[in-house]
């Protein structure tokens, strides 16, 4: 009883203050401002039913500095309640499904690289760092190419929950370079390479806006081909 009761103590923390809440709303604003959205719409109740999923998900990110957490998130669940808000409208719109595909294609890639790399869906998985270069290359290709699929993803909306979304998605790909980060520089507090990580990511979400479409695919293959290289290496 006493660690469920712990367990949700540090959901509370974690749901209100950090990494979700009150910072998480904070930074989306921020990110918003980076994408260039100078206004965002007023709160309303389906926007604020938008905007619950994809914090949640961000709460239960397990990112230094916060307490660790015994019920994280895998990656699907953790995607699925990040494009919470854009799933909704693709539905409201009737969206094509192939065209739905090949706009998540690149995003699935990755996804696969990142678990293959990690050995794991688990998100906690992200934050170790492999031991083998080709595990390795395929952690940090899968990063690179998710990154690189946020501004596609997630494109920017005049509204929090939508902001809330990039934001998920951009810390989800924070996790394995502050592994990098924090093993490279092993002396240097935790919190230091997840803000080192953010500035990378933040640049490499910039220069992927520059970039056609199609260089997102060719990352996203790479990722898929080292992602096969872990497979023949695990045999």
């Amino acid at each position: 009883m006493s660690d469920l009761l712990g367990a949700f103590g540090q959901a509370w923390l974690r749901l209100l203050l950090y990494p979700g809440g009150l910072s998480a709303v904070l930074a989306a604003l921020v990110l918003a401002r980076l994408r260039g959205i100078r206004q965002l719409e007023p709160l309303t109740a389906p926007r604020l039913l938008d905007l619950l999923p994809p914090l949640s998900a961000i709460a239960l990110l397990p990112l230094a500095p916060a307490a660790s957490f015994p019920y994280g998130l895998d990656l699907p669940t953790a995607v699925t309640l990040l494009l919470w808000p854009e799933l909704r409208r693709a539905a409201a719109e009737r969206r094509d499904p192939h065209q739905l595909a090949a706009h998540y294609l690149p995003t699935f890639l990755a996804a696969i690289a990142l678990a293959s790399a990690a050995g794991t869906f688990d998100l906690s998985g992200l934050l170790r760092w492999p031991s083998t270069p080709v595990r390795q290359a395929a952690l940090l290709l899968g990063a690179g190419a998710w990154i690189a699929a946020i501004p596609r993803l997630a494109p920017p909306q005049p509204h929090l929950a939508a902001a809330c979304s990039a934001l998920g998605l951009m810390l989800i790909g924070v996790l394995p370079l502050s592994a990098a980060i924090n093993t490279i520089a092993a002396a240097a507090p935790a919190w230091l390479g997840v803000a080192a990580a953010i500035t990378i990511a933040l640049a490499g979400m910039a220069a992927a806006r520059r970039l056609p479409v199609q260089w997102g695919y060719v990352w996203a293959s790479a990722a898929l081909v080292a992602a096969s290289g872990v497979l023949l290496d695990s045999r």
